[in-house]
């Protein structure tokens, strides 16, 4: 199986703990969309959490991640790893010896986003 089949699969499949908390942070009892945001509502644009729930409509089941390219998918990941480091920051984690499921899901995913890197891209 080619590296890139590989690693799209990889990816896709680590970006379902950053949509995991991330839907657990996103309070969606005053959201006039119910989470699905909507680019040209002014509300959207001034929530405190579009860009989690914008972030969350892009890598959703009813989007074809596998038909993404991979650049879409490497940035879905690297925001997915901000987005996580960034609640473990808030509850004080050391990220390099916490073994709590987000510090150790930031360390895989750093490390997937360093394997990304070693694939041959191919056009």
């Amino acid at each position: 199986m080619p590296q890139q089949v590989v690693m799209r699969r990889r990816i896709i499949e680590v970006l379902a703990y950053p949509r995991q908390v991330a839907k657990a942070n996103i309070d969606l009892s005053s959201c006039p969309h119910s989470g699905f945001f909507k680019a040209m509502d002014s509300r959207c644009e001034q929530c405190s959490k579009s860009y989690e729930c914008d972030w969350l409509n892009s890598t959703d089941a009813f989007n074809d991640l596998g038909a993404k390219p991979m650049e879409f998918l490497y940035r879905a990941l690297t925001f997915g790893i901000d987005y996580v480091d960034g609640q473990t920051a808030h509850q004080y984690h050391d990220g390099e010896t916490c073994e709590c499921d987000s510090c150790n899901w930031i360390r895989n995913a750093r490390g997937l986003i360093d394997d990304y890197s070693e694939v041959p891209i191919q056009i």
